[in-house]
């Protein structure tokens, strides 16, 4: 530690000895400095912390010590938790440069370490994360998170309180998708550190796994003709090889409504085809929307794909990857502009409406596409939560 870093240290800390109660020293530390609240707080969160941990079978006793040091470094200005975080070695993320406050998750965590000599990982991860969360949650993490924000002065500044208690009785994680939910309709005037982001991707996938395991055609293998297909949802492209994309599917929508369109023979459908020669998907995603609902594509979102295995000796068209291939799903906002182009070459829609979800569900499960009335419904909730 250089000298720098001791002079910082030493404004708020006096030298700890091993022989000292770490809970009397925190609270003589907090009163020296006029943070009682802050003690207050970090009391409320120990005892919130013991109990969550006896219910859902964790160390009480790590449980009650992260509360009463997660929020020891807010005494230091957030200008002086930039400096010492330098000067300590600590990795500043670009977000945390702009809202230096959350760094007080990462310098508790030093502080319990390095101060204090308290060494139980899980101890230190859960200090370290508990204001932004971490994509590789521990039991312990997740406790000390719900036991914070659960402990907040007031459900004026923290809304989502009574929630998100009320969700902790019986599930963390569920406590946790309650905050998540919160702060993503916060977002446009927040800072999003890149953990949160990171925990919420991976949160949300959990809750489409699950709702893909209710789906009754979509959790399972579908036929469309020689082409077996199991849908997969993700999160990025990178989790595929968009070499094999030979065909784009999209659930389109007008705010908060989706829009279906009807063929001749009656059956309801969804804009969607196969990539011409050369063609990016994306363009041929912008095409489909255009030549099947008339419609502009103002922005997309990719959430899943089918894999694909054909059976047939040949491929559907000669320059598509064949017998495997994959078909790329997205959902995105479209502007309804005109009459569909419907070439002669293309299936010839008649219709194109748009109606509530729980409407295009019923209608395509009414002409017997369960298939597209899940895939609606998967597209649509994943859109509720991104």
């Amino acid at each position: 530690m250089n000298d720098i870093a001791k002079q910082l240290l030493q404004q708020y800390l006096e030298p700890y000895n091993p022989a000292q109660s770490i809970p009397a020293y925190i609270e003589n530390t907090f009163h020296n400095h006029h943070h009682q609240d802050t003690w207050q707080h970090s009391l409320k969160v120990a005892e919130q912390a013991v109990i969550l941990a006896e219910q859902y079978g964790a160390d009480p006793h790590i449980a009650q010590y992260a509360g009463y040091l997660h929020d020891l470094s807010t005494l230091f200005t957030d200008q002086e938790k930039y400096e010492l975080a330098q000067q300590l070695g600590i990795q500043i993320l670009k977000e945390e440069q702009q809202v230096p406050y959350v760094l007080h998750q990462k310098l508790s965590s030093w502080l319990a370490s390095e101060w204090f000599g308290l060494d139980h990982p899980d101890l230190l991860s859960a200090i370290k994360c508990h204001t932004t969360l971490y994509p590789e949650l521990g039991l312990m993490d997740k406790i000390l998170f719900v036991a914070d924000k659960c402990s907040w002065a007031s459900e004026h500044s923290a809304p989502f309180i009574h929630q998100m208690k009320s969700a902790s009785e019986y599930s963390l994680d569920e406590a946790i998708i309650v905050y998540l939910d919160y702060v993503w309709q916060q977002r446009d005037q927040m800072v999003i550190h890149p953990w949160l982001e990171a925990t919420k991707a991976i949160f949300d996938m959990k809750q489409t796994k699950q709702l893909l395991r209710t789906l009754p055609a979509l959790s399972q293998d579908i036929h469309w003709g020689p082409v077996t297909a199991k849908f997969q949802p993700i999160t990025s492209l990178d989790e595929i090889d968009t070499s094999l994309i030979s065909n784009v599917s999209i659930v389109p929508m007008v705010g908060d409504q989706v829009v279906i369109m009807q063929l001749e023979d009656g059956r309801w459908e969804l804009p969607g085809g196969t990539l011409e020669e050369g063609e990016h998907y994306i363009a041929a995603l912008e095409r489909e929307v255009m030549e099947e609902m008339g419609a502009t594509l103002i922005d997309y979102h990719v959430f899943g794909y089918f894999q694909c295995t054909s059976e047939a000796e040949t491929p559907y068209r000669p320059y598509i990857p064949h017998p495997s291939f994959i078909r790329l799903t997205v959902y995105g906002q479209v502007q309804l502009d005109h009459q569909p182009l419907n070439p002669p070459d293309g299936e010839q829609v008649v219709l194109v409406d748009v109606v509530s979800i729980e409407e295009a569900i019923k209608r395509l499960t009414q002409t017997g596409r369960q298939d597209l009335a899940d895939f609606y419904e998967i597209g649509y909730d994943i859109s509720l939560r991104s």
